[in-house]
């Protein structure tokens, strides 16, 4: 049947493979390999799904065509892109094969060379993107227009003393979206809302000849709904019959200068905002420094001045006294650093392959170290990892590319504060979960939890839950690991009780796996 394949597919760029019900390569044509994502793995024997990933999750279907329940099965456009400039599109076509004498049915898998059609189609739909970026242009072209046109005239509308309207040009239909059959007859409040200002103003001039307003902005209504600021200005005008006063109004879009009235007085709070944070910061740090420092000076100051009355062991607790306190500045300093380096968009991202397994419970374990036996932390992994099977080769190309130190400051910083907020005894769940897709860390505490006024501001700089009370913090550590979740294009979510515990969630894409050069092989 090989021969017979081979003479058959060859005119129409077509190869095959043969497996059976367990996926396993019975037969293969002998260009087969280029279709392939990891030609190592086309061997009689091997599972066809190393070789041909895009056939992981259709299994159920592939059976159906094997046991006769299922014509057919049928994948388009697959690519792969070892060379930029030399794509690879092929088609997949499955279909049972029964052979007199095999008691076990076979599937047929054909892989059809379509890239000629596909870049061929390819060109034409870039040739049609740019015809529509063309229609685009014009169409953004001729808005321009119409908006200079617009901006031309100010509207104008006219309205008896009742507020009824009775002209209006054409500036005005545009500015409010209303044809003019529309708006003759109707009361003016139809776009400018309750119309309590230009009532009062109307009969403040009836009565006692008041001075009409001339500035006066009204958040009116658009017929689509939508809102706008007009600044108008009013007059009267006497009409044929004695004492009776018709109302002109003027009126000028001034949305955008709302806006960016508004945008200013953003930019003072996002100000004041920033006077705040700088207050907490120097706050923070005379705080943060204060308590190390003194343990230093104190410990220097005994050291120095009563060596000779202090024991061995009594100095060398002062000196681990010293040592802790110079770790817990520095610590500070470098987390000070960390978020100076992140707004300053200065920070170095290095990938590196990771076996994740691995990294987690090496942190847990310096983690355990550090919080004694005060607390309990419990280390699952929910489903299983694929780093740490099979080949050599597929060790390396299943261990995804992320930044260690990072990844760290992430883990570190949740696992450390789920501790440090959580009352001695009680336990710190750590769950990791890995696909394909993505590694999801879930880190849930027993702690005082975080309340509902603190959490849209949890994640900026020095800034710390109101029901912390005398427990020491910076403020950095859920800013350093936005900042750190955030370059790895990850996200992060956390739902909180308060007096019952908080859980973070941690989900991180694993895009890229190790390059292994197949010539070495």
């Amino acid at each position: 049947m090989n021969h017979l394949l081979n003479k058959l597919l060859g005119p129409r760029q077509m190869e095959y493979l043969a497996i059976n019900q367990q996926f396993t390569i019975l037969d293969k044509s002998l260009g087969v390999e280029r279709f392939a994502d990891r030609p190592c793995e086309v061997k009689t024997g091997a599972d066809v799904r190393h070789a041909f990933p895009e056939l992981i999750g259709v299994e159920d279907v592939l059976l159906s065509v094997i046991l006769g329940r299922k014509l057919n099965f049928e994948l388009k456009g697959v690519a792969r892109f070892a060379d930029n400039n030399h794509p690879l599109y092929f088609d997949i076509y499955a279909f049972e094969n029964r052979e007199e004498g095999n008691i076990e049915n076979r599937l047929i898998i054909l892989f059809e060379d379509v890239t000629e059609k596909m870049v061929a189609k390819q060109a034409l739909l870039q040739r049609a993107n740019e015809a529509n970026l063309l229609l685009s242009a014009l169409a953004a072209s001729k808005d321009y227009i119409d908006k200079i046109i617009k901006s031309m005239g100010d509207a104008l509308l006219v309205t008896t003393t009742a507020g009824t309207i009775k002209t209006v040009n054409q500036s005005a239909q545009f500015l409010f979206g209303y044809s003019e059959a529309e708006l003759i007859g109707e009361a003016i409040s139809l776009i400018t809302g309750e119309d309590k200002l230009l009532c009062q103003a109307r009969h403040r001039y009836i009565l006692c000849q008041g001075e009409l307003p001339k500035d006066l902005e009204l958040l009116c209504r658009k017929k689509t709904k939508d809102k706008i600021w007009v600044e108008f200005s009013c007059s009267a005008i006497q009409t044929e019959i004695t004492g009776l006063h018709d109302f002109v109004y003027i009126g000028r879009d001034i949305t955008e200068r709302k806006e960016e009235e508004l945008e200013i007085r953003t930019a003072l709070a996002k100000e004041k905002e920033l006077r705040e944070i700088k207050s907490r910061f120097f706050s923070m740090i005379a705080h943060e420094f204060a308590n190390p420092l003194n343990t230093v000076l104190i410990s220097n100051q005994i050291l120095t001045e009563y060596s000779t009355e202090t024991t061995e062991a009594e100095k060398l607790q002062y000196l681990n006294h010293i040592n802790n306190a110079s770790k817990h500045m520095v610590e500070l300093l470098n987390d000070v650093r960390f978020i100076s380096s992140a707004e300053a968009g200065k920070l170095e991202f290095k990938l590196v392959p990771i076996n994740l397994t691995k990294f987690c419970s090496e942190l847990v374990e310096e983690i355990k170290i550090a919080a004694g036996r005060n607390h309990i932390i419990k280390f699952v992994q929910t489903q299983k990892s694929e780093e740490n099977s099979g080949e050599d080769c597929q060790q390396a190309e299943n261990l995804p590319f992320l930044d260690a130190k990072m990844l760290r400051q992430i883990l570190n910083n949740l696992l450390v504060n789920a501790i440090k907020y959580s009352p001695q005894g009680s336990t710190v769940y750590f769950e990791f979960q890995r696909s394909l897709e993505e590694a999801i860390f879930i880190i849930q505490d027993e702690g005082i939890g975080i309340p509902l006024a603190d959490r849209e501001q949890l994640f900026e700089s020095f800034y710390r839950a109101h029901n912390v009370g005398k427990i020491s913090g910076t403020g950095l550590g859920l800013a350093i690991v936005r900042e750190c979740v955030n370059l790895h294009e990850g996200s992060i979510v956390f739902s909180s009780e308060v007096g019952r515990g908080t859980t973070f969630k941690v989900a991180i894409p694993l895009k890229g796996n190790c390059q292994i050069d197949k010539s070495d092989k």
